[in-house]
């Protein structure tokens, strides 16, 4: 298992993250000046980090980012676009609202429960398989309130399991 992070950390580890693919090393100043954020309090988490060999540093020395850092800080990024992008693109969330929730979001869910729900939207991200009829019928009754007609006909057997009636969403067709 991962070694776990605060939120805290984790943001200036991405800033770091940032900073480091830009310029190759980072400095105390430039993280606290990225992050707004006083320089004792960047130092202090920039010791932890450390300590913990995310990254590299030496008091008054530049910051450099370690694999493990790197692998942490990419993962990281990655789950919050596979989030930022089921919320804008699925559930048609208000793209400003995307960008201030998506990582509380993810900080609200216990993380195997997140780890699964992103393993779950990168399935369906990537899967070649046409986008499921349940998602643009999930958008309409998101839109409109109510369910389409087809909708209708197979909520109303979905107890008994008869999909006789069924609109060919769950079996494939039209």
């Amino acid at each position: 298992m991962q070694e776990e992070l605060t939120e805290s950390l984790e943001k200036y580890l991405e800033a770091i993250y940032q900073i480091v693919k830009t310029n190759k090393a980072a400095r105390v100043k430039d993280v606290a000046s990225y992050l707004n954020i006083g320089a004792p309090s960047t130092s202090d988490a920039i010791k932890a980090l450390s300590k913990k060999k995310f990254i590299n540093y030496e008091p008054y020395g530049i910051i450099i980012m370690t694999k493990k850092g790197i692998e942490k800080a990419e993962k990281k990024i990655e789950r919050n676009r596979v989030i930022s992008n089921f919320l804008t693109k699925v559930l048609k969330v208000d793209p400003e609202l995307v960008d201030k929730n998506a990582k509380k979001f993810e900080y609200s869910i216990p993380e195997d429960i997140i780890e699964k729900f992103v393993q779950f939207l990168t399935f369906m991200d990537t899967c070649s398989c046409k986008e499921p009829k349940w998602v643009k019928s999930y958008q309409y009754y998101s839109e409109h309130g109510e369910m389409k007609d087809k909708c209708k006909v197979c909520a109303e057997h979905k107890d008994t399991f008869d999909n006789s009636q069924c609109c060919g969403s769950c079996k494939g067709k039209g």
